[in-house]
């Protein structure tokens, strides 16, 4: 994570839970442009370091910032949907303008074959559900995308469409 022109930064950034601290003095940044990596093992504070960075989790000391008016894409591990596939993936965007969109049109083939757009959003699997949140937020317009483990309930085949997808994207990306 670079430090100058950061879309969002982190100061001596201090998360706890209870008595177990996840992040801990932790200064890093994410700038236009930027693809970062975050890896560490279960428990260590992966999730917790993309919400902090979303504005999502309060710090319990030090500063985050953000540049005015940054939107931000964030996939967490667990999404609660509601509304029908296509008011979650696509809002109130009419046909005949999301099928228009080449972008739009790959997204919803790659990751939700199959699925019903007028479904409920909650009727739907697990894995269902995971596809369309990652869906969601990838037809949305974004500067910067947090993606908390998006390969989770992915095959093969949309694993690899996501690592092309995700390289043509001109957006700052940070996964776990």
């Amino acid at each position: 994570m670079t430090g100058l022109a950061n879309l969002v930064n982190l100061e001596r950034a201090v998360k706890a839970y209870g008595e177990r601290p996840l992040l801990a003095g932790v200064s890093a940044g994410v700038a236009a442009g930027d693809r970062v990596g975050i890896v560490g093992r279960n428990g260590a504070g992966k999730s917790t370091l993309l919400a902090v960075l979303a504005g999502r989790e309060p710090l319990d000391s030090g500063r985050a910032t953000r540049t005015r008016d940054l939107r931000i894409g964030m996939l967490a591990q667990r999404s609660e949907l509601t509304g029908t596939v296509h008011s979650v993936v696509l809002g109130d965007t009419p046909e005949h303008v999301w099928a228009a969109n080449p972008r739009t049109r790959s997204i919803l083939a790659a990751l939700l074959p199959g699925v019903n757009l007028a479904e409920p959003a909650g009727r739907l699997s697990g894995g269902e559900s995971r596809r369309v949140a990652l869906a969601a937020v990838l037809t949305g317009q974004h500067d910067l995308l947090l993606l908390d483990e998006p390969t989770n309930h992915l095959d093969v085949e949309a694993i690899d469409w996501l690592a092309r997808h995700l390289v043509q994207r001109p957006e700052a990306l940070a996964a776990v």
